[in-house]
């Protein structure tokens, strides 16, 4: 009767000390990216926006909470300087990342937006895209001409509240 109670007993034991062993050996690392400085909201939000993984609206989930990435933009939007900002996520950031950089530039010169919008286009490739409750996978040449419409950029601006802004 002990004898089938200690084979589950040790075999925990024996599981849980292989794990204490690769933690401790450095096996799973985790990824080191540079160090952010979050005193500095613009560095924070550059870095938010450059990592972004998705593209989301305003106002996502049930109940309509408006997301890190969103909140980022319009930091970067009301700092100045912002155009260079925008140019440098459009430059360097991951496909999400640019999205939101090219919806920054929309309110600036048309032929650089114009430009920066035909090269986004020509890049191809798909983004997660996130509106409200629902997730889907959309080309990056149909966000781009979304964008260029302007309802992404006066909607990050007003929180899903469309208003004239050009």
């Amino acid at each position: 009767m002990m004898g089938h109670r200690i084979v589950p007993i040790a075999a925990m034991g024996w599981s849980l000390g292989v794990i204490a062993l690769v933690l401790k050996s450095g096996l799973i690392a985790p990824s080191i990216s540079p160090p952010i400085n979050i005193q500095d909201p613009l560095a924070l939000a550059v870095a938010v926006l450059k990592q972004a993984e998705t593209f989301k609206a305003a106002a996502v989930g049930i109940a309509g909470v408006t997301p890190n990435e969103v909140l980022a933009w319009r930091v970067v939007f009301n700092s100045p300087g912002r155009d260079e900002v925008f140019r440098d996520l459009l430059a360097t950031g991951s496909p999400s990342g640019r999205l939101y950089a090219l919806a920054g530039l929309w309110f600036e010169d048309a032929n650089e937006f114009a430009t920066a919008a035909a090269a986004l286009r020509a890049q191809g490739g798909r983004v997660t895209t996130v509106r409200g409750c629902i997730a889907s996978t959309e080309s990056l040449r149909e966000v781009v001409h979304q964008i260029e419409s302007g309802s992404w950029s006066r909607e990050f601006l007003v929180a899903g509240r469309l208003v004239n802004v050009r």
